[in-house]
């Protein structure tokens, strides 16, 4: 998902609206190898320190301890995050940042932190790949646009505003993924004292925390539908052409708010732990239709 959105962002924003921009394909592909290294060392340090807990959660999805020994895991991580802090400071340096670099060390540390500490702890795992995931999407605005300057001359302010706001999608669609696993996890995460936000306030607080966030969502959602319509309903003297504003746009983010309110009424009917794993695989559905908004408004815009 992380991948799939660094993608769309580059090559159906930022290099469609933007004729300057720092990173070329052979950069940000360096870029994009970095990151997704990293965070694939983050999942592996991760179930390496959870693999008691899914021997309850994951019995059945369960690698390290079966089919990987943990200490072959922790040599795949450290080789990942190796590769991927070279590759970040490679890119940092080829740009003129190298202080750019040290981002990718927060990266992995803060992965480290979260899987060590952070994830069993009450709420603050949860913010913390919130946050990481938000970064993540900021980051190709540090690599690619600010090196350039960043202003309203080129066009660079404008897409950085959108880039932000989907940094903000992302950020609050996976806070409350996040929450929902815990919720799923319960069981599992008992067993080992931890004290997520599901355990110190059990399932019905959980629940309301979960609808809470996603209506929060849904009235933010609303106010770019307000716009949306405000525009498309005032007459101008001369056609304009703005990027998410057209019919389509309009019914596709109507979609998406449908998709909020299902989630929300699943979560109302939610008791069990597979009624907290489909809400998960609902909540990654919904951020795949926020995040495919992008190339979709590009490419109505364009035509």
């Amino acid at each position: 998902m992380i991948a799939l959105i660094q993608v769309l962002i580059k090559y159906t924003l930022i290099n469609v609206y933007l004729d300057n921009f720092t990173l070329n394909n052979i950069r940000f592909s360096f870029y994009l190898i970095a990151l997704i290294l990293i965070v694939a060392a983050g999942y592996i340090i991760n179930d390496i320190y959870d693999i008691e807990t899914d021997k309850i959660n994951k019995k059945e999805n369960q690698i390290i301890g079966n089919s990987i020994s943990s200490k072959s895991a922790f040599n795949y991580y450290y080789l990942l995050n190796f590769i991927g802090v070279l590759f970040g400071f490679y890119i940092a340096l080829s740009i003129g940042k190298t202080a750019f670099g040290f981002i990718f060390i927060f990266f992995a540390f803060s992965l480290w932190r979260y899987s060590k500490q952070h994830k069993t702890s009450f709420a603050t795992g949860n913010f913390q790949v919130a946050f990481l995931t938000a970064l993540s999407i900021i980051n190709l605005i540090l690599f690619d646009l600010v090196p350039i300057g960043i202003n309203n001359e080129n066009g660079s302010l404008m897409i950085s505003k959108i880039i932000m706001f989907y940094a903000g999608f992302s950020f609050i669609t996976t806070l409350i993924r996040e929450i929902v696993k815990d919720i799923e996890d319960l069981e599992g995460d008992q067993k080992i004292n931890a004290k997520t936000l599901a355990i110190t306030y059990g399932l019905k607080k959980s629940k309301n925390v979960v609808i809470g966030l996603t209506s929060a969502t849904i009235i933010c959602i609303a106010y770019f539908q307000y716009f949306q319509y405000s525009v498309i309903s005032t007459q101008f003297e001369y056609e304009i052409s703005i990027w998410g504003v057209n019919d389509i746009s309009i019914i596709y983010t109507l979609f998406l708010q449908v998709l909020f309110l299902f989630f929300i009424c699943k979560t109302f009917k939610a008791i069990n732990k597979e009624d907290f794993h489909f809400l998960s695989m609902l909540s990654k559905i919904i951020m795949l239709v926020g995040i495919l908004s992008i190339p979709v408004f590009t490419l109505l815009h364009q035509n």
